[in-house]
């Protein structure tokens, strides 16, 4: 009788022990399965917040400059295809306190910031008098400007120049619309040679100044 009470007992306790190696070994795995999906998150977010400002990213002006309302364009399409996303990661993009694009719902996820330069232009048109001179300084710095080239009858203007160095030629005359490549590490003085009178509308020149403003660029994704 003893001996059975004493296997009924080392019988219980076995499947005591049992259940809890089981146990242990099912909490173990939940760990694990854990901290590999947080580890995906902030290897994902991580790689995309990297992508999204890079020099060569269809919305950027350079490296950490976004080009004003580009991010916006995304769809969760190009998101996926272009940067290689996984199917079952949810993303959040945020600009500054604006919500950009979210491709499905999310419990929490992994955030990973960045400071990043939003870059605005706005077209800017001057009209020298050339009243004492026939120069014109750009009162901003520019990568490029439109010139209208349309002197009076009986003037010909030969040649213009961007800080001494020569940009537009024409023996015969200029005269038309030009786009003309400038620096924008230094402020642009234009001048014009030209036989005969240079008058107030006789050169217009168009051209975008760059305004930036610093935010921040929260990608968040959960997995």
């Amino acid at each position: 009788m003893r001996g059975q009470t004493e296997l009924v007992a080392l019988g219980v306790a076995f499947l005591l022990l049992t259940g809890v190696t089981v146990a242990g070994v099912v909490v173990a795995n939940n760990s694990l399965t854990t901290a590999e999906r947080e580890t995906l998150e902030q290897q994902t977010a991580r790689t995309l917040s990297e992508r999204l400002v890079s020099g060569d990213a269809p919305h950027t002006v350079r490296r950490n400059v976004v080009a004003n309302g580009t991010l916006r364009a995304l769809d969760e399409t190009q998101l996926r295809t272009r940067y290689n996303l996984p199917d079952e990661a949810a993303v959040r993009l945020a600009l500054g306190e604006e919500s950009i694009l979210q491709t499905g719902p999310m419990t929490d996820g992994t955030t990973v910031e960045r400071l990043v330069l939003v870059e605005r232009r706005t077209t800017t048109q001057i009209e020298p008098a050339f009243d004492n001179s026939r120069t014109a300084t750009l009162p901003r710095r520019t990568s490029t400007v439109r010139l209208t080239i349309a002197p009076p009858a009986g003037t010909t203007v030969e040649r213009m120049f961007a800080n001494g160095r020569v940009v537009l030629s024409n023996a015969s005359g200029l005269r038309g619309t030009f786009t003309v490549s400038l620096s924008p590490f230094e402020t642009a003085t234009l001048r014009f040679d030209a036989v005969g009178v240079l008058d107030a509308g006789s050169v217009r020149i168009a051209y975008e100044p760059a305004d930036t403003t610093k935010t921040t660029l929260r990608v968040t994704v959960d997995a």
